[in-house]
């Protein structure tokens, strides 16, 4: 695991899968390439397209954290983690 510092807190560098929550049934497996306290970068399928905010499962965190998509470029994506 490699890390570096950014404005929001240490960025953790990884590859780990986890899994977005599209309403009730609906999920969409995601690849995590790095997290930190405030938000990730994550790796969607193909096509794939993302409301603005979601629910996603990581291995990183026992319970599911709110995201707010900030930016996109193909495939990958930052998140924001909400705060409530």
């Amino acid at each position: 695991m490699n890390t570096t510092m950014n404005r929001r807190g240490r960025r953790t560098s990884l590859t780990e899968n986890g899994m977005i929550r599209l309403g009730l049934f609906k999920r969409l497996p995601c690849e995590i390439r790095d997290v930190s306290p405030g938000g990730a970068r994550i790796v969607t399928p193909e096509g794939a397209t993302l409301p603005e905010q979601f629910v996603m499962h990581m291995p990183q965190f026992k319970r599911p954290r709110t995201c707010i998509r900030r930016w996109q470029s193909g495939r990958e994506i930052g998140v924001e983690f909400k705060t409530d």
